[in-house]
């Protein structure tokens, strides 16, 4: 028997032949051909149908995860796609899995068919998609006053350069008129139980949701509040109501803007220039008016003064009281009282202008229908002062405007009589023209003399100098007038009907009576 050396050699010999067959010399030239591509081909096809089938995925059938959030009110899934031969995920098994985690509520079987057509077509996985929701509950609320939008806060715009407005109209308060819707009711909320995705039943609560209460001068009207007057909407998270008295705690100025009220307004500061305020009742300004407007329904009373700087007008429909006037416009339908000085000032009143102990009146006009009591009128050298007293002055700023209207009409009337007689053709257009001025001007007349009678009002009217009146006081009542040549102390000055003439008497302190505003009452409600 041969031995095994002898086989392993041959068997080596052997191989080493099987190799080397049809392998060309070194040194021939050519390509590979014949039995040696042939085998060639054979190794390499047989090497990549083995690396293939080391690459062939096992087969696994499409599945699908579930997962139920912890408070049971979602339900998640993930679709995985069958590989290989694996066989596709059917519904039936999504809805197994559902059915063993008890989920029978909410779900979305669409979305279901939609992640398993996904899954299966496109061999992709689809994770964590929402297949069921439970229903939440809906809570329980109380009915509740619900305020109007257009009474949200005014906010001033944050770059006032790059706004085109005037930043004096901007205010920053919320008025109201009566009868302005503040809040309405809402109805009560009832609530709803919810269900979680395996049906048990959740409880819903009751919200004790705070909201503001009607406060001071609102109404309820059916199932809204409304104002019960005019006045500025105030509101806090307790509750809401409408001020009659505006408290302004700073002065008018750009922060605030003009203020146009209905009601009392008080100002603890200053009115600067060139703002307007506008008050329905009254007005309290604890610090001094500069050079704007006031128009006052009620009393006006400054703690300081008034510094017109000849811009600032003042139209008051009650009484008017400050420490001191200069360089103004005033029109006041009831008394004025001024405790130190009037100045270069136009003063009209319906009543009386009462000054302080030591008050005194230089330079400008005064209207005041029921004379004037002062300390000192004029100065030695100081401009010309002249008191009216007696007569009703807006009548009498009727009467001017009635008599420069009349002029103006005559003057347009002569221009159309001499225009018809220079063209005789503009006649037809410009006659009736001239009957329409002529009735005007006949009209303006009837209410002239109408006026007139009621242009003397105070014959008893008196002006009362407690010190001294200086020379170049201008003194008139009911159209009686007197120039004053001379210094006259302690004097009284009235109308003598009889004589048709301006007498002197001399001034006595009535007892119990003086200059103030004694007795009156205050007309600002705080």
């Amino acid at each position: 028997m041969p031995r095994n050396d002898d086989r392993a050699l041959e068997n080596l010999i052997r191989g080493t032949e099987d190799l080397i067959r049809d392998i060309p010399a070194p040194g021939t030239p050519g390509t590979v051909s014949g039995p040696l591509e042939a085998r060639l081909d054979e190794d390499v096809r047989r090497q990549e149908v083995q690396t293939l089938a080391g690459m062939i995925e096992p087969s696994t059938d499409g599945s699908v995860e579930i997962t139920v959030s912890k408070d049971q009110m979602l339900v998640h899934g993930t679709f995985i796609p069958p590989a290989g031969d694996g066989k596709p995920l059917e519904l039936d098994a999504v809805r197994s899995g559902l059915e063993t985690l008890g989920v029978t509520f909410g779900i979305d079987w669409e979305a279901v068919k939609g992640c398993i057509l996904t899954c299966n077509e496109e061999r992709s996985q689809v994770s964590d998609a929402v297949i069921a929701r439970g229903k939440n509950p809906v809570n329980e609320i109380p009915p509740c006053i619900v305020i109007s939008d257009n009474l949200a806060p005014k906010d001033k715009p944050e770059d006032p350069a790059a706004a085109r407005v005037d930043f004096r109209e901007l205010s920053t308060f919320t008025l109201v008129k009566k009868g302005d819707v503040l809040g309405s009711l809402t109805p009560k909320q009832n609530g709803v139980m919810g269900i979680t995705v395996r049906g048990t039943a959740v409880a819903y609560q009751k919200e004790a949701t705070p909201y503001p209460k009607p406060g001071k001068n609102t109404a309820w009207q059916a199932d809204s509040v409304t104002a019960a007057c005019d006045g500025r909407f105030q509101f806090t998270i307790a509750g809401f109501w409408v001020d009659e008295v505006l408290d302004v705690r700073g002065d008018i100025d750009y922060h605030v803007g003009n203020i146009d009220f209905p009601g009392d307004v008080v100002i603890q500061g200053e009115v600067r220039d060139g703002f307007v305020v506008k008050v329905g009742r009254s007005l309290l300004c604890l610090g001094t008016i500069d050079a704007c407007q006031i128009h006052c329904g009620g009393d006006l009373i400054t703690r300081q003064g008034i510094i017109g700087k000849e811009k600032a007008v003042l139209k008051v429909g009650g009484t008017t009281e400050a420490k001191f006037i200069e360089g103004c416009s005033l029109d006041s339908a009831g008394s004025i009282y001024v405790r130190t000085s009037v100045m270069n000032s136009s003063v009209h009143t319906s009543d009386r202008l009462d000054m302080g102990d030591r008050g005194i009146i230089i330079g400008g006009t005064i209207h005041a229908q029921n004379g004037v009591s002062a300390a000192q009128i004029g100065t030695e050298r100081g401009p010309r002062t002249e008191i009216h007293c007696g007569i009703d002055f807006k009548v009498e700023q009727k009467l001017i405007w009635i008599r420069d209207r009349n002029i103006a009409m005559a003057f347009k009337l002569r221009e159309i009589e001499n225009k018809m007689k220079a063209s005789p053709s503009t006649r037809s257009v410009l006659s009736p023209l001239r009957d329409r001025i002529k009735a005007a001007i006949h009209q303006l007349n009837e209410n002239a003399r109408a006026l007139v009678s009621n242009l003397d009002r105070n014959e008893k009217a008196d002006v009362s100098v407690r010190e001294t009146v200086f020379p170049g006081t201008y003194i008139e009542i009911c159209h009686v007038s007197c120039f004053i040549t001379r210094p006259k102390r302690f004097v009284t000055f009235h109308l003598d009907k009889a004589s048709g003439k301006i007498v002197e008497k001399k001034w006595e302190k009535q007892t119990g009576v003086g200059p103030g505003p004694a007795g009156r009452k205050a007309s600002i409600q705080t």
